[in-house]
């Protein structure tokens, strides 16, 4: 599907030369002088790489035409990730370099959206938060302060985020899957 420059979104997939890249960040802008331009910065679907993209705002981009399909995922085959097609029950093997960092979220019997492009699988979505178990948090160090600093916890499947000094081994705690922040504590 072909769109103006100014229908750009953040989230959205754009064709650019012949890659796959999601839309992480845009910014409409009219200098004094000259044409407007939509600034982006892309996130190349499958190696991550970044890519700074300044389109004219009378320029025309290819959005993708993505399919999502519900996949549960089974378990872990060497350097794939196993998934079932909750409609169809076929199983799907995704690559290592697909799944990513991502692989450590992922929870055996979780159902997750599967993004698809001509068929071919070019991204997992992940739930936005995750409530995991404080396996080990170093004892708090009080300071002369009315804040509450922030110290690195470990959680379940080895996943190291800044927590604040209140939180202790065996907390629930919920985090944001994108950025890794401490959101709150959970009473489990």
């Amino acid at each position: 599907m072909i769109i103006n420059a100014t229908q750009i979104r953040e989230g959205m997939i754009l064709r650019v030369e012949n890659d796959l890249y999601r839309v992480t960040w845009t910014m409409h802008r009219t200098p004094g002088k000259g044409n407007a331009v939509m600034q982006t910065k892309l996130k190349h679907i499958i190696s991550g790489k970044n890519l700074e993209q300044r389109f004219m705002s009378s320029e025309r981009v290819e959005k993708a035409d993505l399919d999502t399909r519900e996949y549960q995922f089974l378990y872990k085959d060497g350097e794939d990730y196993i998934f079932m097609d909750n409609a169809t029950f076929e199983q799907q093997p995704l690559p290592n370099e697909l799944i990513g960092e991502s692989a450590k979220y992922l929870v055996e019997g979780e159902t997750y959206l599967a993004t698809f492009y001509q068929d071919e699988a070019v991204g997992i979505d992940l739930p936005k938060t995750m409530v995991l178990r404080v396996v080990s948090a170093p004892p708090e160090i009080k300071k002369a302060t009315a804040t509450s600093s922030m110290r690195p916890v470990e959680l379940e499947r080895n996943i190291v985020i800044n927590a604040p000094g209140f939180i202790t081994e065996g907390d629930l705690i919920r985090f944001n899957t994108e950025s890794g922040d401490y959101m709150e504590r959970v009473q489990g």
